[in-house]
């Protein structure tokens, strides 16, 4: 009995190394544009199920300008840690894998890239708040130990990595290739594929024999949630939502009772507020855009000439200007943006103004001053009282003018009591 059960694990034992090992399929997870929380989570839980389906391996396709630290490092930990060969692929042809792209990159098991892409310009960028020159360099050593950590596993050549991040070098393709930074440079996935097969690994202290001659690759596109997120925490994008629910809430508050403009709003709001979470956001620059907002509110129930408007829109114009604080291009919201919200925060305030002014000066439509002035004509003969149709109602009314015949048109003067004076019309 004994040992019918030792070879029956036997053979379960030679099923689950087959099982693991002789995966057809390769999982692949595109890395393109600004790498933050979505991009993190999108990769992390990706390569989780990579490893639950116990594929053959992961093809990490890149093409970024860099972006978070706490993203990258997350990226980072869950590739390092992976069961599963993870092979960096800087494509298509004109990418880069930058900053963050680069670390990522140097922590893959295998690396490539297409022959006109680049690698490298790895300085830390300064987040929020101006830091001192102490600062500055202990999150440069961090970076460099960082780095150094990441290559002495990977076996890459040590200095030019460390001089991505202290000289902010770039390297093309085939510099990056002669430097022992990257493995391969080919034109093409498919070209890729056939490079690699047959060439044996150390993944967690286990030999790896790829065999992607004939491997089908899987595309794991982000989900339709997954990839809201991304597009909303874009700094461009959570500018224009803060925007919109700003003019949603001015909106709300100058003509109460609209209720979609406010409900717009707070929904906007709401997201921009999760957007920009994600982002070095200044705070000066958020208090400033109140102040603004403020102030449009305060012109249109006051009417200070314009004086309260204008300094609002300033207000909102230099807060923007310096809402998100860093060194970093690909973090900054575009000038010409601020502009054009510029503008049209301008031509949303006069729209704004002209229908309050309406509003305050048109004609009472409602109680007792909404219907003097209003015309109809006599039910009854008037001597001088009887009984007159106006706005679709019956009144009693009396005539300043002596009698009027039935059915002649007349003209509400004031009301007294209830009963309509009238003259003829």
């Amino acid at each position: 009995m004994t040992n019918k059960i030792l070879i029956l694990m036997f053979f379960l034992s030679i099923f689950t190394i087959l099982e693991a090992y002789n995966s057809n399929e390769i999982y692949l997870i595109e890395i393109d544009g600004v790498i933050g929380p979505p991009i993190a989570n999108y990769v992390v839980n990706n390569i989780e199920k990579a490893e639950k389906d116990n594929v053959h391996a992961i093809l990490l396709e890149i093409n970024t300008p860099g972006g978070l630290d706490t993203s990258m490092r997350k990226i980072i930990a869950k590739i390092m840690n992976s069961s599963i060969p993870v092979i960096g692929y800087v494509t298509p042809e004109g990418a880069h894998a930058a900053s963050a792209g680069a670390f990522i990159m140097m922590a893959c098991d295998i690396t490539a890239m297409t022959p006109t892409s680049s690698i490298g310009a790895a300085h830390p960028v300064t987040m929020g708040a101006k830091i001192d020159s102490t600062m500055k360099k202990k999150i440069l050593n961090d970076m460099v130990s960082y780095m150094t950590s990441i290559v002495q596993k990977r076996d890459r050549n040590e200095e030019v990595a460390k001089k991505m991040i202290t000289e902010s070098i770039s390297l093309t393709a085939q510099e990056a290739f002669e430097q022992n930074i990257i493995d391969y440079v080919v034109k093409s996935r498919t070209n890729l594929l056939a490079k690699i097969n047959n060439i044996e690994i150390e993944k967690n202290d286990k030999k790896i024999v790829l065999q992607t001659e004939d491997i089908e690759v899987i595309p794991l596109k982000m989900s339709l949630l997954e990839r809201f997120f991304y597009h909303i925490s874009n700094p461009n994008i959570a500018y224009i939502l803060l925007m919109l629910g700003i003019y949603g809430i001015i909106a709300e508050f100058s003509s109460p009772g609209i209720g979609f403009a406010g409900v717009f709003g707070t929904i906007a709001l709401l997201l921009a507020f999760f957007a920009l979470s994600n982002l070095p956001v200044n705070l000066v620059g958020i208090l400033l855009i109140v102040a603004g907002v403020i102030l449009i509110l305060l012109e249109i129930r006051v009417q200070s000439s314009g004086i309260l408007g204008i300094g609002g829109v300033v207000g909102i114009i230099l807060g923007s200007l310096m809402l998100i604080q860093t060194s970093a291009p690909f973090l900054k919201i575009s000038i010409s943006l601020i502009i054009g919200v510029g503008v049209f925060t301008i031509l949303f305030f006069l729209l704004l103004a002209t229908l309050v002014y309406k509003v305050h000066h048109q004609k009472v439509t409602t109680g007792r001053k909404g219907i003097i002035g209003e015309k109809g004509y006599a039910i009854t003969t008037l001597k001088p009282e009887g009984t007159v149709f106006v706005r679709g109602e019956l009144w009693q009314a009396e005539s300043i003018e002596g009698s009027i015949k039935k059915d002649e048109k007349i003209e509400v003067v004031t009301v007294e009591n209830l009963k309509l004076i009238i003259k003829k019309v």
